[in-house]
């Protein structure tokens, strides 16, 4: 019976050592230590991993602006004769050819440019007439020197006169038709981002707005209002990233190109200007803009990811790679915030490899090691 016991008792002690090693065996592959989690090639996936790095320190600010047209490359077309707008041949935002059509105008002005040129040319006829029959007579000698001397002046002066009513009547775009015809053509290609006219609207040169604006659009300028407490962190140089409104997800980046002289006393804000490339089409002039200004610095912090760190029971923390997929806890002393970084003041050094995205998962798995 004795025996019998011992052999029950000795097969329970190896089944029970049997199991420890198997526990031990699994737990091993999740763990690798006590102060460390081993994820899964599947965990993996759900984790980016990011490096500590050295970036320049700047003070980032944001002011609001909106997005103008590059005066560089705009066109503003006035109208130099008065008159009644006929009819518009382009809408707004038509892309328009250097010489097309834009609008017809029935302009007093041009029937005098064209009378002034029809008078110059008929007398220009009689005069060409006179002079060959003054040569004519000159030859059989009945017409002295001096009255074919005088034809001739005559002649010139009657040349002279048709072209300078020729060149004016071209000018103001006219024809030698009496149609009173003023035709609004564009200077070059580009976008109508501007119309001010319809058909029937009365122009007057001594109005001082423009009737039509022209440009390509394939660079933008965006003003940003900088509060007069900013203005001393504003360089020339300075980095911009621009948002708008219309495209929340988009950022456009630039430099601080210009800074204006003169202080709004209103709103007390200073223009800040940046040129931004527009080769896709998305910013269109009047678009409220968010402009973020990074100053330029020399100093040098080292920084992670926003994103990767995690506030627990008042201290911060993240979740530092040890090996491809072996992750430890480590506390960190943070300091200043740089948009999508944060200065790291303990705890991290340069190089060093860090969760983040998914540093919450992370943490949540070690803690229940």
């Amino acid at each position: 019976m004795k025996q019998i016991f011992f052999s029950y008792f000795l097969m329970g002690c190896v089944a029970l050592i049997g199991c420890t090693k198997k526990r031990a065996n699994d737990i091993s592959i999740t763990t690798s230590n006590r102060s460390s989690l081993v994820l899964s090639e599947q965990q993996m996936k759900f984790i980016k991993i990011d490096t500590a790095k050295w970036v320049p320190a700047a003070e980032q600010f944001t002011a609001v602006g909106e997005v103008s047209f590059a005066e560089d490359n705009v066109v503003r077309i006035y109208p130099i004769v008065s008159g009644a707008v006929e009819s518009v041949h382009v809408a707004l935002g038509d892309y328009v050819k250097r010489g097309q059509l834009l609008a017809t105008l029935l302009s007093t002005d041009i029937s005098l440019y064209q009378r002034d040129y029809n008078i110059a040319k008929s007398n220009l006829e009689v005069e060409e007439k006179n002079l060959s029959r003054a040569q004519e007579l000159f030859k059989s000698g009945m017409m002295s020197e001096k009255d074919l001397s005088q034809a001739k002046n005559s002649f010139n002066n009657a040349r002279a006169e048709y072209d300078e009513r020729k060149q004016v009547l071209e000018l103001y775009g006219g024809s030698s038709q009496q149609d009173a015809i003023f035709r609004v053509t564009a200077p070059r290609e580009g976008y109508i981002v501007e119309r001010n006219i319809n058909t029937g609207t009365q122009i007057r040169t001594d109005n001082g707005t423009n009737i039509f604006t022209i440009s390509d659009l394939k660079t933008v300028w965006v003003w940003a209002n900088v509060h007069e407490s900013d203005i001393a962190k504003v360089h020339e140089g300075d980095a911009v990233r621009v948002k708008t409104i219309a495209f929340p997800d988009e950022f456009f980046e630039g430099k601080v190109d210009k800074i204006s002289t003169m202080l709004d006393p209103d709103s007390r804000v200073v223009r800040v200007r940046t040129e931004l490339s527009n080769s896709n089409g998305l910013l269109k002039p009047e678009m409220f803009a968010t402009v973020q200004i990074t100053p330029r610095n020399s100093e040098k912090v080292l920084v992670i990811n926003n994103n990767a760190i995690i506030l627990e029971d008042n201290q911060y923390y993240v979740m530092m790679a040890l090996s491809p997929n072996e992750f430890k806890k480590v506390q960190i002393r943070p300091g200043r915030v740089f948009h999508n970084f944060t200065e790291l003041k303990e705890g991290v050094k340069m190089g060093d490899l860090i969760v983040s995205e998914g540093s919450l998962f992370v943490l949540t798995a070690y803690n229940q090691l």
